[in-house]
């Protein structure tokens, strides 16, 4: 399965689930996970909400949209990491998507607990 950013965010899509358009996303990335293979995906639009897709290895898909508050510090950026890791939810490479940064500093944030 060949995937890139091209295709991973389609125009309708995000119409249905934000009402905006991709002329709307002001931020793209797209990571692959070393261990899974799994690929993840994010789009900040301007309105703050960011959209996550990840595409597992065997091609299954989740997605989730989250608002994310505007980070202006590293202290409330490790706020936002030690609040989206109490969840459970949401794995170390997943945090490192949604917020743009490398696993290895989501990690070295939780460490310091």
């Amino acid at each position: 399965m060949s995937l890139n950013l091209l295709n991973i965010f389609s125009n309708a899509e995000i119409r249905k689930e934000t009402g905006k358009t991709t002329a709307n996303i002001v931020d793209l990335s797209f990571r692959t996970n070393g261990k899974t293979g799994a690929k993840i995906a994010r789009a900040v639009l301007d309105d703050g909400r960011t959209l996550v897709k990840t595409i597992t290895a065997s091609g299954v898909i989740s997605e989730s949209i989250f608002k994310i508050p505007d980070i202006l510090s590293v202290s409330q950026r490790n706020e936002v990491i030690k609040d989206l890791a109490k969840q459970k939810t949401f794995t170390q490479e997943m945090i490192a998507a949604m917020l743009n940064i490398s696993q290895s500093t989501v990690s070295n944030v939780l460490k310091k607990k």
